[in-house]
Order: structure tokens, then C-alpha cells, then sequence
């Protein structure tokens, strides 16, 4: 009799043990998708922090040449205050992993429209350097189905890249295409390119360049990362080329049309109807 209340208790202890780490499990699971979703965040906003410092840079240097020291003073306020913000940024995002986002909201959208978007989010960072940034389309009103959100955050991420490390005075170009059921959009640089190292973990997590072109900037190690996380949630991919000292290619992949995605052990799968239209 005491062995069975003994054995008993035992049931009734692991019982309790597994309840107490299920428990855990599931609020650890949400905790990270959380802090998954503040670090794609810090990331966005490192954008457009380099923007904003971009623009407050520019006058600045007007304020300076024009001597108007009340202007100068406010401005240094402002570089000051970007500063703090960003390095209280990079001390969040220490400890935080990041994950897949899925959530899509696909709408209609006028591709074009789209890459000008991401453009103009990145105008005054490439201004800078004096990097041309520019659009090669053969339409000018090509509707496709996508998330645009994602798409824009995407294009953004990887044209900052591209700006990054390319030359002063230097181009990106940018070229839209269509190839069989998906729309291609690709980030051409003239910078230093990559090393046959880099390009194998070029899309790792929390991975920086080697020979970094500036110490002083705010680098994750997520940018590309994330990117590519999130294109593969749309269905889509990226790819990319590269030719130590000449530059890099980065492709965005997103499909034509796509059905609301499954996904099989983790893995997108997109359901597609043949697209029959062809760019003007």
C-alpha cells in the first residue's frame, strides 16, 4: 500500500514537473516572438535614423557656411540626440534574437510605385555620399498582388545596404523585371564587393562584413538576414552575386500572384496560377 501511494506521488510529481515546463515553454515561445518582432523594428527604425541624420547633416553644413550659429547649435542638439537614440537602440537589441515574420496583408500595388517608395527612404543617406540612385522599368503601371509593406521594408533595407557600401560619387541601380511567374527587382552596386567568405554568410544571423566600411554606424548583423526572412514569408526569395572589388547584385524574388501560403515544416509553400500578361 505504501509503495502504491509512493509510486502514487511519483505520477502525480512529473505530472506537475512537465506542467511547470510546458508552462514555461509557452511563455518563453512568446517572449521571443515578441522580442523577435522589437529587434525586425530597431532594425527599420536604424534606417530611418541614418536618413534622418543624413538630412540633419546636409544643413548643417548650410548652417555652417551661411554662419548662422542659432541653426548650428540645434542642429548639434538634433546629431546629439540621434546619436543617444541609436546606441540606446544597440543595447536592446544585444540579447534579442530574430525570427520569421508571416503575418501577410497582400493588396494590389503598382510595383514602380513601390521601388520609388523605397527610394525616397533612402535619398538623403545616398545623398551623403553622393551616390545616384536609379530606376530601370519597361512599365510604368505594372499591378501586381503582394504585402507592401514587407516589400518596401525588403527594397529599403537592401538599397541602404547597397549605398553602404559603395563608393563616394559612385551609382545603384536598380532594375525591375519580370521572370515567368515572379517580379524581379535588383540592387546593383559598384562598391568593393564580396569575398567568396562573405557570400557564404552573407544572409547569416547577426553576421557583419568583413573590413566593415564604417566603424561608427549602428550594424546589427540583421539587415540581410531579416530581409530575406521576410521575402520568404511573401513566397519569395533573395539571390545574390558578387565580384570582389566590383560590387554586388542583390535580387528580390516575389511572386506574380500568389494564394494565401501554407507552410510544411517551416517551409513556405506558395500555391500560383499562371500569369499570362507580359510587360509592355
Amino acid at each position: 500500500m505504501v509503495q502504491a501511494n509512493a509510486i502514487i506521488l511519483y505520477f502525480i510529481y512529473l505530472v506537475f514537473i512537465m506542467y511547470i515546463i510546458f508552462l514555461n515553454y509557452s511563455k518563453t515561445k512568446r517572449l521571443k516572438k515578441m522580442n523577435e518582432t522589437f529587434l525586425m523594428i530597431i532594425h527599420d527604425i536604424k534606417n530611418y535614423s541614418a536618413n534622418i541624420d543624413a538630412a540633419g547633416q546636409f544643413l548643417l553644413a548650410k548652417a555652417y557656411k551661411e554662419n548662422n550659429s542659432s541653426m548650428v547649435k540645434h542642429l548639434n542638439i538634433i546629431a546629439n540626440n540621434i546619436k543617444e537614440m541609436n546606441g540606446l537602440m544597440e543595447s536592446y537589441s544585444k540579447s534579442i534574437k530574430l525570427a520569421e515574420t508571416t503575418k501577410e496583408n497582400i493588396n494590389e500595388a503598382e510595383v514602380v510605385s513601390l521601388v520609388n517608395e523605397a527610394v525616397k527612404l533612402c535619398t538623403f543617406y545616398a545623398r551623403r555620399k553622393n551616390i545616384t540612385i536609379e530606376v530601370d522599368s519597361p512599365w510604368s503601371d505594372r499591378i501586381v498582388k503582394l504585402d507592401k509593406s514587407k516589400f518596401i521594408r525588403i527594397l529599403s533595407n537592401l538599397i541602404m545596404n547597397a549605398v553602404k557600401y559603395s563608393d563616394e560619387n559612385g551609382k545603384v541601380l536598380i532594375s525591375i523585371y519580370q521572370d515567368g511567374n515572379f517580379i524581379n527587382v535588383s540592387i546593383e552596386d559598384n562598391g568593393k564587393g564580396m569575398s567568396e567568405n562573405e557570400l557564404r554568410n552573407v544572409f547569416k544571423k547577426y553576421y557583419r562584413a568583413e573590413d566593415s566600411v564604417d566603424s561608427n554606424e549602428i550594424n546589427l548583423g540583421i539587415g540581410l538576414y531579416g530581409s530575406r526572412k521576410l521575402a520568404r514569408s511573401m513566397g519569395g526569395e533573395i539571390l545574390v552575386e558578387s565580384t570582389e572589388g566590383k560590387g554586388s547584385i542583390f535580387t528580390l524574388r516575389i511572386p506574380i500572384k500568389a494564394s494565401p501560403m501554407f507552410s510544411f515544416l517551416g517551409i513556405p509553400i506558395v500555391l500560383k496560377k499562371k500569369d499570362k500578361s507580359k510587360p509592355a
